[in-house]
């Protein structure tokens, strides 16, 4: 038997438009650039001059992953700090995982409860 969907066609838009954002591998360097740098960040140049993207290019993968939500851009005086959100990338993740094994219950009629809970327990570890 079919469960119901968990979350909306907006949300899911949301989520898949991030992970298109994450998708182009520039975009994902960065991500994980910024992520080695958490939760201070990086300031642009710091990634221009480590990851050797030009400045206009670097400007628009970050404006990108700013649109969907997964860096947070601060000024500090003449300069423009970029951290990744973790929350946002763990909310991907979780996304992923939420429906892990769901379609795994047997359950045991005579007790009506799952036959083996220590199956579902650790199906995603």
């Amino acid at each position: 038997m079919p469960t119901e969907p968990t979350i909306d066609d907006s949300a899911i838009a949301d989520i898949a438009a991030a992970f298109a954002a994450l998708g182009q591998p520039t975009r994902l360097k960065i991500v994980r650039l910024l992520l080695s740098a958490y939760p201070q960040g990086l300031p642009a140049g710091e990634i221009q001059k480590e990851l050797g993207i030009a400045g206009p290019t670097l400007s628009h993968h970050l404006d990108k992953l700013r649109q969907v939500d997964i860096v947070t851009a601060k000024k500090d005086r003449q300069w423009i700090w970029y951290s990744a959100r973790s929350q946002a990338l763990k909310h991907l993740i979780d996304f992923l995982f939420e429906e892990c094994c769901t379609r795994n219950q047997v359950l045991d009629l005579v007790l009506a409860t799952p036959a083996d809970s220590s199956t579902n327990a650790n199906c995603c570890e």
